[in-house]
């Protein structure tokens, strides 16, 4: 059974709240070799061209800037955990895979927005905390007006845990349908959030 967390926050990465993401993802030595969570940002040439520092700043300008997209979970003041999610030409890489854009998706189920990365704090796992932020952003979702949102859990016997996209699992638990395989371990998944009345 999973721990509960203590009461958690969320806050979207904005001015402000660079500083909590940075701590965060320094502790992590970027996350995932040095990714300060870019690599959905950007084409693949140009991310490995920046390398790790040169990813920091790319994704603390978008932040400085107001243009950054994701929410920031919170224990007390600590920050520990995160989810990236924003439109579809934000969230570009996918469209540059091999099987994604091959798919035949009906004009009304294409995505509003993507769901890219789930990350928690490695000392604060299996407490909760990624599918209460998953839960967050969809409700932040909601508000900015809903729409189809995709994801893309990883979902293979080989992975013990994944700790960057969240599990298949959590995503069928707040209502996402699988619509295919990606590959051996990427699973593409669906859900249609409606917009909060008055939105």
């Amino acid at each position: 059974m999973e721990k509960q967390p203590s009461v958690l926050t969320v806050k979207p990465l904005s001015p402000e709240t660079w500083p909590d993401f940075e701590a965060l993802f320094a502790k992590h030595r970027g996350v995932r070799g040095g990714c300060w969570c870019v690599y959905y940002l950007c084409r693949s040439t140009e991310y490995q061209r920046m390398g790790a520092e040169g990813r920091r700043e790319f994704h603390k300008a978008l932040a400085l800037s107001g243009r950054a997209q994701g929410l920031i979970a919170y224990e007390g003041e600590t920050p520990v955990g995160w989810c990236q999610f924003g439109p579809p030409e934000v969230l570009c890489q996918y469209d540059r895979g091999r099987t994604y854009p091959k798919l035949a998706i009906s004009p009304e189920d294409r995505p509003q927005w993507r769901i890219s990365c789930l990350f928690t704090d490695k000392h604060r796992r299996s407490r909760g905390i990624a599918i209460h932020t998953l839960h967050e952003a969809l409700a932040e979702i909601a508000r900015r007006g809903g729409g189809v949102v995709e994801a893309f859990p990883m979902d293979s016997p080989k992975i013990k845990h994944n700790v960057f996209s969240g599990s298949l699992d959590m995503y069928l638990r707040e209502g996402f349908e699988v619509v295919t395989r990606l590959s051996e371990i990427t699973v593409l998944v669906r859900k249609r959030v409606l917009p909060l009345s008055g939105t």
